[in-house]
């Protein structure tokens, strides 16, 4: 069985070496198509990144009765951060509240100086855990604060909240239709690809079935070799696609490449999507059913 699959890689190999011209056009078209996906891919990964830290800045802000005492005050604080779905509350005092907006409207903040008295209220600062930082937990964490004693207000920007969470259902959904597009043309596109290389040895496979050789014998080296050419060309789009991402970041400084593990996910879905094309080619040829 060993010496068997050493026969399959070697002849795989050796198809590349002895046809270099018609290997190196397929991977180029190979390359070009997996730019695409490449780009696609890069493109959903910083818009899910710019979600993700849109969402690590949600917070709840809770503004405290003017006369609620210190230990009515430290009572909510233990009875909130005991809540399942908080993961920190962090106490702002009204002077505090006061020097910040004070700092926020710079030149302007002397403006302030003609109060009589501070108007804002101390409050406490609510961060969810991260699998409760979506709409709908909010707004049930908000209902379970806003009754406990010592409680004025709960804010926490519903409408951007409504906003937020529409855009980030359209964003899920053009990201699957327009992927599933992707996909499929870099998988016809590949198919077609390799389909080149196999009619250019229609005639070796013909000649290999009338000898007995069986389907899976035959088609091991083309999908191996398919793999192979696969695997270079998402090599060279990761390379041409880190040159764009670096030239962008003129442009848009935030555009970040992928990280290491995302580029070996990159490069073995590409492996496996050239594994396809092959077997799609040779199913015709071979009239596989």
């Amino acid at each position: 069985m060993l010496r068997r699959w050493y026969y399959i890689v070697d002849e795989a190999l050796l198809t590349v070496k002895r046809h270099k011209g018609l290997t190196s056009i397929s991977i180029v078209i190979m390359s070009l198509s997996l730019l695409m996906l490449a780009v696609f891919l890069l493109a959903t990964d910083n818009a899910l990144r710019l979600v993700g830290q849109a969402q690590s800045e949600m917070k709840l802000y809770v503004y405290l009765d003017d006369g609620a005492s210190a230990n009515a005050t430290d009572a909510l604080y233990r009875n909130i951060l005991a809540l399942p779905d908080v993961s920190e509350v962090e106490f702002v005092s009204k002077d505090d509240a006061l020097r910040d907006f004070r700092e926020q409207l710079g030149d302007d903040g002397d403006l302030l100086g003609t109060l009589r008295a501070n108007p804002l209220p101390n409050s406490l600062w609510v961060t969810p855990k991260d699998e409760a930082r979506t709409r709908d937990a909010m707004v049930a964490l908000a209902g379970r604060i806003e009754p406990m004693p010592g409680v004025e207000e709960v804010r926490y920007g519903r409408e951007f909240l409504d906003r937020f969470a529409g855009v980030l259902k359209a964003l899920y959904f053009v990201n699957a239709v327009v992927g599933f597009i992707v996909i499929l043309s870099a998988l016809f596109i590949i198919s077609n690809a390799v389909r080149l290389t196999v009619i250019s040895r229609r005639k070796t496979v013909e000649i290999l079935k009338l000898v007995g050789a069986t389907n899976g014998y035959i088609v091991a080296p083309f999908i191996i070799e398919g793999a192979f050419q696969a695997g270079v060309a998402a090599v060279l789009s990761l390379g041409l696609l880190y040159g764009v991402s670096v030239l962008s970041r003129q442009a848009i400084p935030d555009v970040t490449f992928f990280s290491a593990q995302k580029s070996v996910v990159y490069l073995v879905t590409c492996v496996v999507i050239g594994s396809i094309g092959s077997f799609l080619a040779l199913r015709r040829i071979l009239k596989m059913r």
